[in-house]
């Protein structure tokens, strides 16, 4: 036998035990429902794109902290291998020169070099970041 069949003829003998206005409440119902669904369907797409732009927003706070920081280590590396240079420079001349003075305080101005962080100048980077980007501290590049 047919499942299908069966039901139909379940169906098809309640049909006939129900009355117009359980008709017209389960129509009403049917509706009521397909309205809800709707407004379920549209809020979670809002609550989606709500979040998409969300996401936007902070990929893009950070592809502009990283092109800043990029800049900064770009800008601060150059001066860094810039004075590094000179200070090897120096070194040299120094013990060419024989001068043992010389070559100690030129050490020592390497090692503070190389001991020195680019962000040491960023006392709390964590408020940095927080900050960074908002209504109130806008990015500018």
């Amino acid at each position: 036998m047919n499942p299908a069949a069966g039901n139909n003829k379940v169906a098809h003998n309640l049909a006939g035990a129900i009355g117009p206005l359980e008709a017209l409440n389960a129509l009403g119902e049917i509706v009521q429902v397909a309205r809800e669904y709707g407004q379920l369907a549209q809020t979670e797409r809002t609550r989606r794109a709500a979040i998409a732009a969300a996401e936007s927003v902070q990929v893009a706070r950070i592809e502009a902290a990283e092109a800043t920081l990029k800049m900064y280590f770009d800008r601060v590396f150059a001066e860094r291998r810039q004075s590094s240079d000179a200070m090897f420079v120096r070194l040299d001349q120094a013990m060419e020169a024989g001068d043992p003075q010389m070559v100690h305080a030129v050490v020592r101005g390497i090692v503070e070099l190389a001991q020195s962080s680019p962000l040491a100048g960023l006392d709390d980077f964590g408020k940095f970041w927080a900050e960074y980007g908002t209504p109130d501290n806008p990015i500018e590049l």
